[in-house]
């Protein structure tokens, strides 16, 4: 198994930035193209929202259950 140098790992992660920002430029355009009103069924209740509210709503609570499932992946075994 190949190690990674400190010269990969940096690269590696100026890659994932890279691709992160392109992402999150991509759902905020995405976001600002959508404005008009919706009918959305926010479970307990139907409202009419803005769909740019919705879009990024989920890219919020999307980006928080990433996090959660990546401190857990990550946790020392014991």
């Amino acid at each position: 198994m190949a190690t990674k140098t400190p010269d990969d790992q940096d690269r590696e992660r100026v890659i994932r930035i890279a691709i992160a920002v392109a992402i999150g430029i991509l759902v905020i355009l995405f976001a600002l193209f959508n404005r008009e009103r919706v009918t959305v069924d926010w479970i307990l209740f139907e409202r009419d929202s803005r769909l740019i509210y919705v879009i990024i709503g989920s890219a919020l609570l999307g980006a928080l259950a990433d996090r959660l499932l990546q401190r857990r992946h990550r946790s020392p075994k014991k």
